[in-house]
């Protein structure tokens, strides 16, 4: 087992056929595992999450793809589960990019194709305690730090070491296991004030976009609906850390979106109102704090966004800001 205890660390695996099931508990009771609960429903995968926090979680994609993803996002994103940093192994039977990227993209920790041995998945395992990747936080990704394109590199999003209770448990550090514990709420705040940032942003950089493509003559190809969704979200967020200023100011943000939502409403005045709405809340839930320490980023995020959307000449080919922005933000 490489120096590693896995007896105490407990498991959850994840999968609608029981023959892959078994297949599965079993390599992990090969590996050391001990402590291992199969399930093959999804709503008791999600039952167990609300009352225990293991240290892994695997689950099959196949046949249920779009829910398992869900799933890991909402782990993620703090919405499910105690500790939205525990350890996720996602397992398919497929070989096709697409559907391998929409996995990657869940904020999973790993991916591992189907059939694999148990050697494979002990080092993809052993990977996760030795050398994790940290999060990074965008405004719709929480997960393992992938980034490999340099113009998105260090000051697009901040890397956070992920609390790894898989770690501590299968190294046998007690000190470091409760360190683990105790920094998983420190760390999801940190997250949970990155992710609002980054919503706010989201919005600010859009705005700012169109406000130029407004004043160069252009018409900007504005996603009003991603501008409400992300308004919104930004609203929820808030209210769960009871920030009722802030909530208030993302009230009118929302309301701002919702009006925008005819073409007349797409004005250089509703942009620029649209961001000191987001910057207002943002500022409001930070105790005065406002985004300007992130004026650098955003002027570089929008000066990439600009020279993408000149850069494309075809109507039918080229890249609207609606889907630069999604890009930016990934």
């Amino acid at each position: 087992m490489n120096g590693l205890d896995y007896r105490r660390a407990s498991a959850l695996v994840y999968d609608p056929v029981h023959v892959n099931l078994r297949t599965t508990r079993y390599a992990l009771h090969e590996i050391g595992f001990r402590e291992i609960q199969s399930l093959s429903s999804l709503d008791e995968l999600r039952r167990r999450l609300e009352d225990e926090t293991p240290a892994l979680i695997m689950a099959e994609t196949t046949g249920h793809e779009a829910e398992v993803i869900r799933l890991v996002r909402g782990i993620r994103a703090g919405d499910v589960a105690r500790n939205p940093f525990v350890c996720i192994i996602l397992t398919c039977w497929v070989r096709d990019g697409a559907a391998l990227k929409r996995a990657i993209g869940s904020g999973a920790d790993d991916i591992i194709i189907r059939p694999f041995s148990t050697a494979f998945a002990e080092e993809r395992i052993r990977t996760l305690i030795k050398a994790r990747k940290p999060f990074v936080v965008t405004s719709d990704y929480i997960g393992p730090d992938r980034r490999t394109d340099p113009e998105r590199g260090a000051g697009s999003a901040r890397s956070i070491l992920a609390p790894n209770t898989l770690k501590a448990i299968a190294e046998g550090e007690e000190g470091a296991l409760d360190q683990a514990h105790a920094w998983i709420a420190e760390a999801r705040a940190t997250v949970e004030n990155e992710r609002i940032r980054r919503l706010c942003m989201r919005i600010v950089v859009g705005a700012e976009v169109g406000v130029r493509e407004l004043e160069a003559g252009r018409r900007p190809d504005i996603d009003i609906a991603d501008f409400e969704r992300t308004a919104q979200e930004m609203r929820l967020r808030l209210m769960r850390q009871r920030a009722a200023e802030a909530v208030h100011v993302a009230k009118a943000l929302c309301d701002l979106c919702a009006r925008m939502r005819g073409e007349a409403g797409m004005t250089v005045a509703n942009l620029n109102l649209l961001k000191e709405l987001a910057t207002g809340s943002y500022a409001a839930f930070g105790g005065g704090r406002a985004i300007e320490s992130s004026r650098d980023e955003i002027e570089k995020t929008v000066a990439a966004l600009q020279k993408r959307l000149a850069s494309a000449t075809q109507p039918d080919g080229g890249v609207t800001l609606a889907s630069a922005l999604k890009r930016r933000a990934k």
